[in-house]
């Protein structure tokens, strides 16, 4: 969703502390770099930001995709931005001029990727700078090291994207979209503040479409902005989302949707090509088309709601065939459950098509669509108390999988040579207990190194 509630609290977590002896360099030759390094920590604020240069982070255990029954005893090297080896503990020699990392007793798995946050929904007000550099802050010291935007000010996120891939804010690198959806959409209030200074619909990151657009035209534009896909909103019909699909595949970017568009059900998007469609509790409209009044009105216990989900079997293998991928974003629709209870029912309904889409064998990856009140952790422990994951599997979608829905599969979502140095370091085992993934020892990103103090 274009998502943007009224009221967005910040928590501001109580800092740890880190003894300076957690941190202990091996080599001989790496005395002096250790000295700067806790120079530039001692002096920083309670988070610490280190560039090291060349790398070698020992003793490790690696679980990502490519590891799912943990791989102890690693080194990896990592040569500015890059992984450039991983190998076994004394499988080979360590470069002289690496600086070591001794971490034996902690877990290392990928950068996380939340695919589904709103940062610049309104950045006149909710989503001030200060407000949207926190949040950026907040999540990249989490762990999260990528995100994907779908949909707000496309000049915002062009600058705060800029920024932060070149590393002058702290925040996760920010892959953004472009949005089109049927004229009606735009007399949501949202559109106006997205687009302040311009017209709603009229926008090249926010534009209304009908059959006489000119879609090579209106993909282009999209592409002018710096997006890297296309989201599909709402009252589009399967004949354009087929037209903005081929075109925007012609000219290289990404389409992106809600899993229904009002006058296209699910089996549309994917059979056009769309790469991932969002919100589970959409993909009912496969073969319902009004949601039935007594979802709405009467409190139900789980029995009722595991008789009457869909059956979506069909739409799943469609699906897997098309490797179309699911962004389920089950977090926000719990949050509206708790408070509404008419809504309840996209909760109930969502996290049992979920349930079904992954023993079916589909790609799902991890969004929270939340306003980032919380972050993609959360989104990935539901994903195991509430569709039946097993925790390596919610642990991929939070990473692998969102390199997917990117395709930047080749750069990020696994642990293996030539990647981006995008790691998160834990203190505990996260197969053990997914919460675990909150034990967060250090975050490494385009090989700068961020450590709580």
């Amino acid at each position: 969703m274009l998502n943007k509630k009224q009221r967005i609290r910040i928590v501001v977590k109580p800092t740890s502390v880190v003894y300076l002896s957690q941190i202990c360099f091996t080599m001989k030759q790496s005395i002096i770099a250790l000295c700067i390094t806790l120079v530039c920590i001692a002096c920083a604020p309670a988070y610490s930001q280190t560039a090291l240069g060349d790398v070698a982070l020992t003793g490790v255990t690696i679980i990502d995709a490519n590891h799912p029954a943990p791989l102890t005893g690693q080194t990896i090297l990592l040569k500015g931005k890059i992984l450039s080896a991983v190998f076994p503990d004394n499988g080979q020699a360590v470069p002289s001029n690496f600086t070591v990392i001794p971490l034996k007793g902690k877990y290392i798995i990928p950068g996380l990727i939340d695919t589904h946050v709103h940062m610049a929904t309104d950045p006149s007000g909710t989503d001030n700078r200060a407000h949207a550099l926190a949040t950026l802050n907040d999540m990249l010291r989490s762990g999260i090291t990528t995100v994907r935007d779908m949909a707000g000010d496309a000049r915002t996120l062009a600058g705060l994207s800029r920024d932060a891939m070149t590393g002058e804010i702290n925040s996760p690198d920010i892959y953004y979209s472009s949005l089109m959806a049927g004229p009606e959409f735009f007399t949501d209030p949202r559109t106006a503040a997205a687009t302040a200074g311009g017209v709603p619909g009229k926008m090249p990151y926010m534009l209304a479409v009908t059959d006489s657009t000119d879609f090579v035209r209106a993909v282009a534009g999209a592409k002018g902005t710096g997006a890297t896909g296309i989201k599909l909103y709402a009252n589009l019909s399967a004949n354009m989302v087929q037209k903005i699909t081929s075109e925007a595949t012609k000219q290289q970017l990404i389409v992106w949707g809600h899993a229904w568009l009002q006058d296209a059900i699910p089996s549309n998007l994917v059979n056009a090509g769309v790469s991932s469609v969002s919100h589970a509790p959409l993909l009912l409209h496969e073969t319902i088309s009004i949601v039935p009044k007594e979802w709405k009105t009467q409190p139900h216990d789980a029995a009722y709601w595991d008789k009457v989900t869909p059956d979506l079997t069909v739409l799943f293998r469609l699906m897997v065939t098309k490797h179309t991928i699911l962004d389920a974003t089950l977090l926000t629709y719990k949050k509206w459950g708790e408070s509404d209870k008419t809504v309840q029912y996209d909760y109930e309904i969502g996290k049992r098509l979920t349930t079904q889409a992954y023993k079916a064998g589909v790609i799902i990856c991890a969004g929270t669509d939340d306003d980032q009140e919380q972050f993609v952790q959360e989104e990935m422990k539901l994903l195991v108390k509430e569709a039946q994951f097993k925790p390596i599997d919610a642990l991929i979608a939070g990473t692998l999988n969102g390199a997917k829905a990117l395709h930047l599969e080749n750069r990020l979502g696994t642990i293996e040579q030539g990647k981006d140095a995008n790691l998160l370091i834990l203190d505990k085992n996260p197969l053990d207990d997914l919460d675990n993934i909150k034990a967060v020892f250090m975050v490494i990103k385009a090989g700068s190194i961020y450590k709580k103090r």
